[in-house]
């Protein structure tokens, strides 16, 4: 029974790695998944839930990703039924090292753009302007992070380690129980602050934890029992292992990297903080104290933020025209034509759209209290 149990974890993990895609690495993977399973998948969510004409998204949880879980759970057991004893173990061979390749991976992609910067990025305008209790909780843990590089490169750091101890078989163990402790931390962060891929995390942790099934007995008797253990090394197994085997996994981690390191090459950028921003990027401050209308951010992302004295907003997704043209879409559909006129030098920006016109001038918000690189030896030093 355990071992039938094991296997089929070990088979739904398999399945996991191949068809739960993983952006970074192309748009394949999510094409094959929803090409193969999309169908299933709307057709189950409508007999279940009731939806009727849904994205289907299987990057976060969402409906869709559960249910998509579920499927290859199902079709993972399927499996597990027809396989013959004599072939678990050769089976739990392969798929733990396809676990491990993949936590390789994946530990360093989210260690490298914790290290550049470019996973807790630094919070927007909008967000440093608005009030602490009216953000999510999800957002203000990324702002909170995106305000400390130095700790985005140590956790980055001790992901990339991780990474680099499972390459090495002799320090295998010790990253496996590295990566537990990195996975478990990642878990509660997301379950804590209700960031929406609490099931992927959930699921690197319990391959992680899948990836040392040969060494629990043996962890238990020296961590628990205070035993003395020897960790027994299979040599005859990596001296037979195949040349097709070794340079499809290198060959698959090397191209792995190149994909994670890629976009910062081609910067020329390993700092998202100091990653170039659009021309008109920035807070506001509207100068008619008369008007409802208090500040209006420009995002990084082409969005204009909007926000009255009630610190209401409305965000309209702008592309720039010719000639200080603007082409606004707010997310009801409503289209805006504007004229925004920016002059740098004078901190002062118009926006002009039929009869209506605003005056705005720019604000230095990275001068707020939150940027400031401050670091303190002793509380008297705090001011």
């Amino acid at each position: 029974m355990g071992s039938k149990l094991i296997s089929w974890a070990g088979i739904f993990f398999l399945l996991f790695i191949l068809f739960f895609p993983l952006d970074f690495l192309g748009d394949f993977q999510r094409k094959i998944s929803v090409f193969l399973f999309g169908s299933v998948t709307e057709w189950i969510a409508s007999a279940l839930f009731g939806l009727e004409n849904f994205r289907i998204d299987f990057s976060s949880d969402s409906i869709s990703m559960f249910v998509f879980m579920g499927i290859l759970l199902v079709l993972s057991l399927g499996v597990t039924t027809l396989i013959q004893p004599k072939h678990i173990q050769k089976l739990l061979s392969f798929s733990k090292e396809a676990v491990i390749v993949y936590l390789i991976v994946i530990l360093m992609k989210y260690g490298f753009d914790k290290v550049f910067k470019a996973q807790f990025y630094l919070p927007e305008p909008n967000i440093l302007f608005s009030r602490f209790g009216n953000l999510d909780r999800d957002i203000l843990f990324w702002s909170t992070m995106g305000v400390s590089r130095s700790y985005s490169i140590w956790i980055g750091g001790i992901e990339l380690l991780a990474a680099f101890l499972l390459l090495v078989c002799r320090t295998r163990v010790l990253g496996l129980l590295i990566t537990v402790g990195i996975f478990m931390n990642i878990a509660a962060i997301n379950i804590g602050f209700d960031i929406s891929v609490k099931l992927f995390s959930l699921i690197l942790l319990l391959m992680t934890i899948f990836a040392l099934k040969d060494d629990w007995s043996q962890l238990f008797r020296f961590l628990v029992l205070k035993k003395e253990v020897k960790l027994q090394e299979n040599t005859e197994k990596h001296r037979t292992s195949g040349p097709f085997k070794v340079f499809f996994k290198t060959a698959f981690i090397g191209c792995s990297l190149v994909l994670i390191l890629f976009p910062y090459i081609s910067s020329g950028n390993y700092n998202d903080d100091t990653a170039e921003r659009p021309f008109i990027h920035g807070a506001f401050k509207n100068t008619d104290e008369n008007s409802d209308l208090q500040y209006m951010f420009f995002h990084r992302n082409h969005y204009l933020i909007l926000m009255d004295k009630k610190e209401h907003m409305r965000n309209f997704h702008y592309v720039p025209g010719p000639k200080g043209l603007f082409f606004l879409k707010d997310y009801d559909g409503k289209k805006i034509q504007m004229n925004i006129s920016y002059e740098k030098k004078d901190s002062l920006i118009i926006l002009n759209w039929g009869s209506g016109k605003i005056r705005a001038k720019e604000l230095n918000w990275k001068k707020m209290n939150a940027l400031r690189p401050l670091f303190h030896t002793t509380i008297e030093q705090v001011k």
